[in-house]
């Protein structure tokens, strides 16, 4: 098998590159591995790489390198896919590298491509070739910006064969932004090596750290912390390894707690792991760490760790009491109560510290390239189940989901998921590739993902279309069961399969609606409730409930019934400036709950758009106006429109009749110019 993995400079100095040469050489073993970087500007890479993987660079900005690229024109260009900051002068990544990189997608002959960054993953989404696509993220993509994050999340991730995470934390975040990809997520920690070099013997009392001196790292925290551990045991001090912007801050920060004698900015080093073998203890303060390859390897070398509880990587690292401590974020005292208690008790420091050389082994490299090697196999037996599906109403008004190619004898299943997330799952086999949602007893009122579960995996269906003819003849209401009980098979706009539950015990719906001058009048049928000589439409204000006012019901045969608005007198409810909304309701009478008045019973999956009316316009003239309400009736909630202190004379209202989302007719009333 080869497998390619995109990177925009190999160069580059982090955990992301650390990690990928790492698995590059685990999977070298059994594969043929190539490196493609989008860039190059160095001639020696931080990280060693084993020298069987293949290396290719895209664009070469090195000046005395015979493949020069910065005299090209289109080194200058900015790209057309991939997503450059908008802050950008001139590119980093050139309409040059980006160029090459489609032709590198439209030629290789790699089994797997594995994107390393979210603007490659936008890019390689763009291929249509027939290889295996990873989307490996390494940070927090709900963090991302929208130049990045709107085209990843809506046009990328929908194309790759898998998308990993670093921890199973952060494929749970993706999931809850891009509902989606769920079923490609899959956590695959960094790549860490086995520590080669010396290890801890636990002797000397350093306490040790390491990474870019940026705010979000903590060291500042761990100044302070430690700073007041320090007096106590005069003989520990702490290395602080790496460079970067916050390296005065925390310079000062050092003075400012007279710790000078015993914390030291120690530089960078490359690598630091030999470093880790000089100390006895290992502390991250990090409030961001998607990971923590640091951690891993400090572990690795026989360090105990401390660290925030920062998202997500430390607590997905550290065994907590049992290899080391992750702390509350942010929380300076308890960084530093966990500090001393390792300090002082070398026998649980020495215990810890052959916990985290064992438990370690799990990111290191031949654990890392089986998991791999796994979810290859994983996405191979996705993409062999089919998942086209055709939805058809049968004439009963169940729904049969059929998918053409899958085995007779298969063991898959149809699961039905609540978009709502309130509903258990409901699961249906298939059976000669067809599976059938019964109308009544399953499915509750909502909007359902149809999936197929097979090959240890579940996927949603793509709608291969829907057939709907027969919920127009269906004999509704039911006489068993709720009284209306409508299933709607529909392509969501990501192309999904889903089905629409309609479910109502008691339903009212609307079969016409006359918008006149002087009036609107509502034509409905009642169903698992009969409207009487008391009866009436309640029209309830979205924001202000004194807002509330009722219409007469005038009953007829079999449930049906005609409802009357006054335009005039609903429009002196409506104040200028602002904008008016109700829902419509049947009260059967004073005593009964209420019941929505719709447009349910069709095959029409959002009425809204269909079931239209012209919207009257209520001119106010003479003086100015009370709304009337008869406040002594008995039968005072019947025929009532609430007070307001008085209407505009000469003011314009249009008054707007329509099915909002849920299919609830609804009125709303605006100014008029």
């Amino acid at each position: 098998m080869k497998i390619s993995f995109l990177l925009v400079d190999r160069c580059h100095i982090g955990g992301v590159v650390s990690a990928i040469h790492n698995l590059a050489k685990a999977l070298a073993d059994h594969h043929e591995v190539e490196l493609v970087s989008m860039r190059r500007n160095l001639d020696q890479a931080f990280f060693p790489l084993d020298p069987r993987v293949k290396t290719l660079a895209l664009s070469d900005m090195r000046k005395h390198s015979h493949t020069y690229d910065g005299d090209d024109p289109m080194i200058e260009v900015f790209p057309h896919i991939y997503p450059n900051e908008p802050t950008d002068k001139k590119p980093w990544v050139s309409r040059l590298a980006e160029k090459r990189l489609m032709e590198y997608l439209a030629t290789t002959d790699a089994d797997v491509v594995v994107s390393n960054n979210p603007k490659i993953t936008i890019m390689l989404a763009h291929s249509d070739r027939d290889f295996l696509k990873v989307a490996m993220e390494h940070s927090r993509p709900a963090r991302y910006g929208p130049h990045i994050r709107d085209a990843l999340f809506r046009d990328a991730y929908p194309k790759m064969d898998a998308i990993t995470a670093p921890t199973p934390d952060e494929c749970k975040t993706i999931a809850g932004v891009v509902p989606a990809v769920s079923h490609l997520l899959s956590p695959m920690p960094n790549c860490i090596p086995a520590h080669e070099g010396q290890m801890s013997t636990g002797d000397n009392k350093i306490v040790v750290t390491a990474g870019l001196l940026k705010t979000h790292k903590g060291f500042a925290d761990l100044i302070e912390a430690f700073s007041t551990v320090a007096p106590r045991h005069p003989d520990w001090s702490l290395r602080i390894y790496g460079s970067g912007p916050e390296r005065a801050n925390l310079r000062k920060k050092i003075n400012d707690t007279d710790s000078n004698n015993q914390i030291f900015l120690m530089g960078p080093a490359t690598p630091v792991t030999p470093e880790f073998a000089k100390a006895s203890l290992f502390v991250l303060p990090s409030h961001l760490e998607a990971f923590g390859n640091v951690t891993v390897e400090a572990m690795a070398a026989g360090l105990p760790a401390i660290c925030y509880d920062a998202p997500h990587g430390p607590r997905n690292i550290i065994k907590q009491g049992e290899d080391g401590y992750v702390v509350p974020l942010g929380d300076k005292a308890a960084l530093a109560e966990h500090i001393e208690k390792l300090i002082s008790d070398e026998d649980l420091r020495r215990k810890m510290a052959a916990a985290a050389v064992a438990n370690v082994v799990r990111f290191q490299e031949a654990e890392t390239a089986a998991r791999f090697e796994q979810l290859v196999e994983t996405m191979r037996a996705r993409r062999a189940v089919p998942r086209s599906a055709a939805a058809v109403v049968t004439p009963q008004g169940d729904v049969r989901v059929r998918i053409d190619g899958l085995p007779a004898d298969s063991d898959a299943e149809l699961v039905c998921k609540d978009i709502r997330k309130k509903a258990d799952e409901v699961v249906l086999p298939f059976v000669g590739g067809e599976a059938v949602v019964p109308a009544l007893g399953k499915l509750v009122e909502g909007d359902w993902e149809l999936t197929i579960r097979a090959a240890g995996s579940q996927m949603p269906l793509k709608s291969a279309g829907c057939d709907t003819l027969h919920i127009l003849s269906l004999k509704l209401p039911r006489t068993e069961g709720p009284a209306l009980s409508v299933l709607l098979p529909y392509a969501h706009t990501d192309g999904t399969l889903r089905v629409q539950s309609r479910v109502r015990a008691q339903h009212v719906e609307v079969s016409a609606l006359h918008a006149g001058a002087t009036s609107i009048v509502v034509d409905a049928a009642a169903w698992g409730v009969t409207p009487g000589s008391g009866s009436v439409i309640e029209a309830v204000h979205r924001k202000e409930a004194d807002k509330n006012f009722t219409f007469p019901v005038k009953a007829g045969a079999d449930g049906r019934f005609t409802a009357t608005l006054d335009n005039a007198a609903a429009a002196r409810l409506h104040q200028p400036g602002a904008e008016d909304v109700w829902d419509l309701f049947l009260l059967p009478d004073k005593d009964s709950a209420r019941i929505r008045v719709c447009k349910l019973a069709t095959d029409v999956l959002t009425p809204m758009d269909v079931f239209t009316y012209p919207y009257p316009v209520v001119k106010q003239s003479g003086a100015p106006v009370a709304a009337p309400v008869d406040t002594k009736a008995k039968s005072g909630w019947r025929n009532r429109l609430s007070a307001v202190p008085t209407a505009v004379a000469g003011a314009r209202h249009e008054l707007r009749p329509y099915f909002s989302s849920n299919g609830q007719l609804s009125l709303k009333i605006i100014d008029k110019k």
